[in-house]
């Protein structure tokens, strides 16, 4: 793989990583909506992950279970980085 690929698709995921931890680790407000105004997918994908955790948890701990999520999401990508960079350097 050519080594500009490399660091091109490097920054990518570690652009959504730096989004997820950013989500994770801001103080949580009432009027959030978690927009970016970046990149309509990974919103698409953040609104994805609040509205599970809206369904599926109880009222009380849905945002503490959707900072989980993106939290392990964050991990995910910041994985595919570093396995990246293991294959293909």
């Amino acid at each position: 793989m050519n080594i500009y690929l490399l660091i091109i698709s490097s920054l990518l995921l570690l652009f959504i990583a730096g989004n997820a931890f950013y989500v994770t680790f801001k103080k949580y407000e009432e009027d959030d909506d978690f927009t970016f105004n970046t990149f309509t997918w990974i919103e698409l994908i953040f609104s994805v992950l609040l509205l599970i955790s809206e369904k599926f948890a109880p009222k009380e701990f849905h945002i503490v279970i959707f900072k989980i999520l993106s939290f392990v999401f964050g991990l995910c990508f910041l994985g595919f980085a570093v396995l990246l960079w293991l294959l293909f350097f």
